[in-house]
């Protein structure tokens, strides 16, 4: 089979974000819409992995591989300026809604949860990378998307 997709993009080299959000399929469509229509970045390169980067509080190889991929591919070839923590509500990487006692500890467990993986790659990448977090949860709407200083 052949499928033929057109694509301005081909001839881009640079583009100013970084993203790294859950592989959840729920929240793909979503997650696009908030970073081009929410934050205004239509071109971003993109790293998927199960929970996020909560893996970057475990201090194992994966903290240092994904630092080495922001420096060498996204920051070295693509000059990103700046990198976005995604986290997302009934997280399959925290155990799913079901494992908070409510709403607020979940949303606490979150922010906390960025806040320490911001500060941790903070540490390791350049100093001129802005990171900027955020989290989605559901509103009767779909989702809401808040952006976390």
């Amino acid at each position: 089979m052949k499928f033929t997709v057109p694509n301005d993009n081909l001839d881009k080299h640079e583009c100013p974000l970084a993203v790294i959000k859950c592989v959840d399929f729920r929240f793909r469509t979503s997650d696009q819409e908030f970073i081009e229509k929410g934050l205004g970045f239509a071109d971003f390169d993109l790293y998927s992995w199960p929970g996020a980067a909560k893996a970057v509080l475990r201090q194992n190889g994966f903290k240092t591989e994904f630092v080495e991929h922001i420096v060498s591919v996204s920051r070295g070839l693509h000059k990103i300026k700046k990198l976005l923590l995604l986290w997302h509500w009934d997280c399959g990487g925290y155990g799913g809604s079901k494992s908070f006692t409510d709403t607020s500890a979940e949303e606490k467990k979150y922010c906390q949860d960025l806040q320490a993986v911001k500060d941790i790659l903070a540490k390791e990448l350049p100093d001129d990378l802005e990171i900027i977090m955020a989290y989605s949860k559901p509103v009767p709407q779909g989702l809401e998307y808040q952006t976390i200083e």
